[in-house]
């Protein structure tokens, strides 16, 4: 399965802020594995919000048009 480059550009957006948001999370919390993995899993959101969003030309669904 090749990826597109659009979808590339995504998967990286995701990864660069799960692994801010996961360390960030987990020396906040000392080292606490529930407010880490909630923390890795709520980075999704902003992610999916450019996705959804019909207006963004770089990710969002209207990208590519």
């Amino acid at each position: 399965m090749t990826l597109k480059p659009e979808h590339k550009a995504i998967i990286e957006s995701y990864l660069r802020a799960l692994v801010g948001t996961g360390i960030a999370a987990y020396t906040a919390s000392g080292g606490d594995p529930k407010a880490t993995l909630n923390a890795i899993w709520a980075s999704l959101v902003p992610v999916a919000i450019r996705f959804l969003n019909k207006k963004d030309t770089a990710f969002g669904l209207g990208a590519g048009k």
